[in-house]
């Protein structure tokens, strides 16, 4: 079995030698290994594809390269000398730091991103991206900065620590694409690792949703804002702000136009039951929002929780069922139903399927189904 460590200064001074050979792989970079050897000598390694067969490479001596240099050269697919790397990096101007580049980001960003993923992306760059490299020039900022900074903040927040080089990749490929870096440029969070995720939230079973759909169809009127929300909320797998903040010129006839959700605009296509409630909110509704504030109908709803809260407990659902939950479940369905990840994640407007695979729960049925027809395929074999 690999023994997969992170490198750090700390942790190769306290190397022991052994009496077989074995071999240390690095955690920030998946092409970087250190060779120990009975005899005491140490050396990095890498691996290198030629002419379809893969062969490990000797960088050099443990105590002549650099544990940053080692890792810069095992992540070039180019350059044959180790110290090639590093005089490349040096060679080139400074661009610009970090903070601008975030500022660029942000200024583009607004009206274009949600308030809430404005602000939990500036929270991310307060609280953890800007103290780590705010002041670096980008193209200065190596794998090991990345890697040291990660593996620190994932041992509070292994989650956190994802969804932070998350946007720290994001501001990288946003750079590259509007000219402030270099086409050339590689993102030196790259290589890492991210932290394992278990799926989060959970997926209401089939007994739950008809629970639900009874406790939606009996509520008293007060609540016929929080139902229709609900409903188009499960129907499309939209946010719950996306569609509370939904105004009338956003609803075309096939789909929904959002101009702002917390990834920017997109799409979402419009169902005929989603259709059919839309079309009886409008003869009711006298505002340019879909969902009016009861107080100011100039104003959006902000907020269905505590009417959530009240149909969830008569629906008998379990006390920690969240709103976003709904979301999860029209994910979870649509995987059950056959569907790839990327075609789901395309549903519920994620950028890559890394995103979508958090929300891909499956109802405890649905596995049970799948086990028995497995079962039964193998038993057929079997005769």
């Amino acid at each position: 079995m690999k023994r997969i460590v992170l490198f750090s200064p700390l942790m190769l001074r306290s190397i022991k030698v052994k009496e077989k050979e074995y071999t240390l792989y690095d955690a920030a970079c998946d092409n970087l290994a250190l060779r120990v050897q009975p005899s005491g000598a140490m050396s990095w390694v890498t691996w290198q594809k030629h002419a379809g067969k893969v062969r490990r490479v000797t960088l050099g001596r443990f105590d002549a390269l650099s544990l940053e240099d080692a890792r810069l050269h095992a992540n070039s697919d180019t350059l044959t000398d180790p110290m090639d790397a590093r005089k490349m990096l040096l060679a080139s101007p400074p661009s610009l730091t970090f903070a601008a580049l975030a500022r660029l980001f942000l200024t583009s960003k607004t009206g274009v991103y949600s308030e809430g993923g404005i602000a939990s992306f500036t929270i991310y760059l307060k609280n953890q991206l800007l103290p780590a490299f705010g002041s670096l020039a980008v193209n200065r900022i190596t794998t090991a900065n990345v890697a040291q900074w990660f593996y620190a903040f994932s041992k509070q927040s292994p989650g956190g620590a994802n969804q932070a080089i998350g946007h720290f990749t994001t501001l990288m490929n946003w750079g590259q694409s509007h000219g402030h870096l270099p086409e050339t440029f590689n993102n030196p969070a790259r290589p890492i690792k991210r932290n394992r995720r278990a799926a989060r939230g959970r997926v209401l079973s089939a007994d739950q949703l008809r629970s639900l759909a009874v406790t939606l169809n009996d509520a008293p009127s007060r609540y016929s804002d929080a139902v229709d929300a609900i409903m188009i909320i499960l129907l499309t797998g939209c946010r719950s702000g996306e569609i509370l903040r939904l105004k009338w010129s956003e609803v075309e006839d096939t789909q929904l136009k959002l101009t702002r959700t917390k990834t920017g605009p997109r799409n979402v296509i419009l169902t005929a039951p989603v259709k059919a409630r839309l079309e009886a909110r409008k003869k009711l509704v006298i505002s340019e929002h879909v969902f009016p504030s009861r107080h100011n109908p100039n104003q959006p709803m902000t907020t269905i929780s505590g009417a959530w809260k009240t149909l969830k407990r008569l629906a008998d659902l379990p006390e920690d069922v969240r709103l976003h939950d709904l979301r999860h479940t029209y994910a979870s369905h649509s995987i059950m139903s056959g569907e790839s990840l990327a075609i789901t994640g395309k549903l519920l407007g994620h950028k890559s399927a890394r995103s979508t695979e958090v929300y891909a729960h499956l109802d405890a049925g649905h596995l049970s189904l799948i086990a028995d027809k497995v079962s039964k395929l193998v038993v057929k074999a079997m005769e």
